[in-house]
């Protein structure tokens, strides 16, 4: 399993060393086969370029997964929506990421977020990992 992390934001710092940890711990629980995650922390406007490129939604969002086959797999996090987020549900900017990082994840291993069942289930499964 290889994590690489690319911060391409200046304005959030990224605690690279709890991602990791907890990337690992997520797989791990998990059992999902994953060879390579990126995980790239990119800002507001490069974020809204991505989400508008490839899933044709014109805002800035907090993460965005791709499961690029094969064992590959990209998660990108914009920390500065976390940072607001963070603020909102009353928890730490850190947290937040470390959430968006085992949402991500979860995506890789099947899970989906598009039903009101499925975001129930999904919040479960982040609790548990988390």
């Amino acid at each position: 399993m290889e994590i690489i992390l690319k911060d391409l934001q200046k304005k959030t710092p990224i605690p690279k060393d709890k991602i990791l940890k907890a990337a690992k711990a997520a797989f791990r629980k998990l059992g999902v086969k994953q060879s390579s995650l990126s995980i790239v922390f990119v800002g507001t406007r490069r974020m809204r370029s991505v989400n508008k490129k490839y899933l044709n939604h014109d805002h800035v969002t907090d993460v965005l997964t791709f499961d690029l086959g094969e064992g590959l797999g990209e998660i990108i996090i914009c920390p500065q929506v976390a940072s607001v987020n963070a603020r909102v549900h009353q928890t730490s900017t850190e947290n937040e990421i470390i959430l968006y990082v085992v949402h991500g994840i979860l995506h890789l291993a099947g899970y989906d977020d598009h039903s009101p069942k499925d975001i129930l289930q999904m919040r479960k499964m982040e609790k548990k990992l988390l």
